[in-house]
């Protein structure tokens, strides 16, 4: 077949060269109630992440060359504690973190700042490139987005100063843990974001579509009454947003010529 079909990023052109057959072009179906706003994660849906280099930056701090114990026992203050889960909550301060993160270490002959500790922490991030460009073909569709995610400051300005065309923006709402004082997938953050997108368009929890890495996460906004996702970021992202009919999905159909449409 000497034929091509193109689909235009709002979904409406085709371009059809010399063919025998007919080109059809259908439109990816929508819900039955149609969506209003998307949010997305922004660990692993649009920035990866690896705790274990922000251990590694952190036990670097301390010793020039951490051993797999020391690492292990950097995790266990940072994640096993829950100190990172309380920084990502608000229920200590940054410099409150900093400092358990010095006690672990009382044998240190030249203090450990802050700003050292929380940029330890935090350079462990890397942009989900292909994350740009859906993004993009959902704000030309005219549709909200917002960010919902669990994070604390440090993480949260970090990859903000950093150059991610993922995070260029705009994004209609953005809502952190840290700043909502819940994490998900306790209900408050989830009634902080529903507020949110209601600010913008209206929208309801039925025409919210959430994409989230955890299933945990998952399960809780489709309990508030979200439409909700497990993926990662790129063709699994992609592939959400086109089944509820965010994105439009171009398929090719064949019918010889002289059936009728």
């Amino acid at each position: 077949m000497n034929a091509e079909a193109v689909c235009g990023r709002d979904g409406g052109a085709v371009k059809m060269l010399t063919s025998p057959t007919r080109l059809l072009l259908l439109i990816a179906v929508m819900t039955s109630t149609p969506i209003r706003f998307v949010y997305f994660d922004l660990g692993n849906i649009l920035v990866a992440f690896d705790r274990e280099v922000a251990a590694r930056n952190v036990a670097e701090l301390f010793h020039a060359n951490p051993t797999e114990v020391e690492l292990a026992f950097v995790n266990e203050i940072m994640h096993d504690s829950g100190l990172q889960n309380q920084l990502e909550t608000g229920l200590v301060s940054e410099a409150e973190f900093a400092e358990a993160i010095r006690k672990s270490f009382p044998g240190t002959m030249d203090p450990i700042d802050d700003a050292a500790i929380l940029r330890a922490i935090s350079d462990m991030f890397t942009p989900i490139e292909t994350m740009t460009d859906v993004l993009g073909r959902v704000r030309q569709t005219g549709m909200p987005i917002g960010i919902l995610s669990n994070t604390c400051q440090a993480h949260w300005s970090w990859v903000r100063s950093q150059s991610y065309g993922v995070l260029q923006g705009p994004f209609d709402v953005e809502v952190v843990s840290y700043e909502a004082r819940s994490m998900k997938p306790d209900r408050m953050i989830y009634e902080v974001a529903e507020a949110r997108a209601r600010d913008i368009n209206q929208a309801k929890p039925e025409e919210i579509l959430f994409v989230d890495d955890r299933e945990e996460n998952v399960m809780a906004a489709r309990q508030y009454g979200w439409n909700a996702e497990v993926c990662w970021g790129g063709a699994t992202a992609e592939e959400v947003l086109v089944r509820y009919g965010v994105l439009p999905e171009c398929r090719l159909i064949t019918e010889p010529l002289g059936m009728s449409s």
